[in-house]
């Protein structure tokens, strides 16, 4: 691909139909939110079941408030087990809630930002994924993952990968 190519031309392959190259095309769906009052053991329990490493955190009327991240469980309690140790004078971790420690405000995205304007807040902002939402409603996410996924599906062949380069780096000193 060459800097000359406007973002509004590029078209990936996202299955069997032609995606434009927007957050809505590859974001992941559905959107899996906690509500603020959730208790930290409990999210870690759906980060573990879903395979996921953020949770966008919604109030009672389901608009986003903050997030919550897989780090920021584990820099409270590394495990299930310190769950039941002190957090401050007020709470023991088991009892935590959400809102006490997910971070805000939230870097969202929409549905139809390019992925090229998703890529670059992340980099920005250090951080590996976004809420994708629509009015006050988390939709989605879209994280590095997806990204990836956009550019193993582009099919645009490489010379030699690397891995190519190491294994015939490595038949050459097996001949020597």
């Amino acid at each position: 691909m060459t800097p000359s190519v406007g973002i509004n031309s590029l078209i990936a392959t996202n299955g069997d139909r032609q995606a434009p190259d927007v957050v809505s095309a590859w974001m992941s769906v559905p959107a899996i939110v906690a509500p603020e009052i959730l208790p930290l053991p409990v999210a870690r329990k759906l980060l573990h079941e879903y395979r996921i490493r953020r949770l966008p955190v919604v109030d009672q009327s389901g608009a986003l408030v903050g997030i919550v991240t897989e780090g920021d469980i584990n820099r409270i309690s590394s495990s299930p087990g310190s769950d039941y140790d002190a957090y401050n004078l007020y709470y023991r971790v088991a009892d935590l809630p959400l809102r006490e420690f997910m971070s805000r405000p939230v870097i969202t995205v929409t549905p139809d930002t390019p992925l090229f304007e998703a890529a670059h807040l992340m980099l920005t902002w250090r951080i590996h994924g976004l809420p994708v939402a629509q009015g006050n409603e988390v939709v989605g996410m879209i994280s590095v993952s997806d990204m990836l996924r956009r550019l193993l599906a582009s099919g645009n062949p490489v010379s030699r990968t690397v891995s190519e380069r190491k294994l015939s780096a490595r038949q050459r000193s097996d001949r020597a």
